[in-house]
């Protein structure tokens, strides 16, 4: 059994796929293994890993299951004790893997870490910041943090952050095993985007620390530019009119499904921040209104595992507050 457990979701990713295998392999930590899962990849990605990686496993499927569901199978079809969610539009330095389970080793209570992300753009590497890491607001408002910034020295410190992006997270499997619901450890129902600030959510309810190691870099191509602390209410609409209409519609749903899983309490901040979304939806993308079909058609299964998510709880709800109203 490997320590760790690199699970590569692909999909039509064949500009990425040889740059983002090749910092896997050229990791200076050794001891993991490589599951690839194609979501039904057209282009020439699968042609492109068999032709120079014929010793890495792929497990190829029909049609796109989803980032949560395909990520599931993965972390079911191997042994490890932790797990590296990777994005195939993602290049780690060499001593990535060192660095985060070193840390892992030395703190028995982190149940997830986040490395520095850094943009890769056009093929280079920048500078400037992708993600350190996910931070949450009193509206429930949820962005990575420091997503655009130069990186100029001052988040180099380790410390604990709410969540993490789920481009290229670091998890101890008895975490995600701790924290499942009938065997998901991603909420398959979110398919995709949002599932990453749900399962952050479920593991500080259970008592896992996610932290922040500076010294474990990737850089990472994000196709959907992501909005950061500053930008105004306009702005954030702006931002959303640049996104492709797959992502808004499953990021304004998935939010809602995370907000009836993990919510304490509604609170003012959080219902005039709905209602100011829901009353753009209603006037700009009014196709996105189905978001409240699905709702609905699954609130019951939301309802029950918000049940367990709260029956479960090892911390203080004033132990949680912190993280959106600090």
């Amino acid at each position: 059994m490997s320590k760790v457990s690199i699970n590569l979701i692909t999909w039509n990713g064949a500009k990425y796929i040889d740059a983002c295998l090749r910092s896997v392999m050229a990791q200076t930590f050794k001891d993991f293994s490589v599951i690839i899962v194609d979501n039904g990849s057209s282009d020439d990605t699968l042609a492109i890993i068999g032709e120079r990686y014929p010793h890495l496993k792929i497990v190829k499927h029909q049609e796109n299951l989803g980032f949560a569901k395909a990520h599931n199978q993965a972390i079911h079809w191997t042994k490890s004790d932790y797990v590296l969610c990777l994005n195939q539009d993602i290049v780690m330095e060499p001593n990535f893997l060192q660095e985060a389970v070193d840390f892992m080793e030395a703190h028995p209570m982190a149940g997830a870490i986040a490395g520095k992300l850094l943009r890769w753009q056009e093929g280079e590497k920048t500078k400037y910041i992708d993600s350190v890491g996910l931070k949450i607001y009193k509206n429930f408002r949820v962005i990575d943090l420091g997503t655009g910034e130069m990186d100029d020295g001052r988040y180099d410190l380790r410390e604990e952050v709410f969540g993490l992006s789920g481009a290229l997270p670091l998890y101890r499997r008895k975490a995600l095993e701790e924290t499942s619901y009938q065997q998901e450890f991603f909420d398959e129902s979110f398919f995709s985007y949002k599932e990453d600030v749900d399962l952050a959510f479920r593991l500080r309810v259970a008592g896992w620390g996610i932290w922040r190691v500076p010294t474990a870099v990737a850089y990472h191509d994000r196709t959907v530019k992501t909005p950061h602390a500053q930008l105004t209410p306009v702005e954030v609409a702006r931002n959303r009119r640049g996104k492709s209409k797959f992502a808004n519609f499953y990021s304004y749903r998935n939010h809602l499904y995370f907000l009836i899983k993990c919510l304490p309490r509604l609170t003012f901040s959080v219902l005039f921040y709905e209602l100011t979304k829901f009353f753009y939806v209603l006037i700009f993308e009014t196709k996105n209104l189905r978001a409240w079909r699905d709702v609905f058609h699954n609130l019951k299964q939301l309802k029950l595992k918000r049940a367990i998510i709260w029956k479960n709880r090892k911390v203080e709800v004033t132990e949680l507050e912190k993280w959106w109203r600090g």
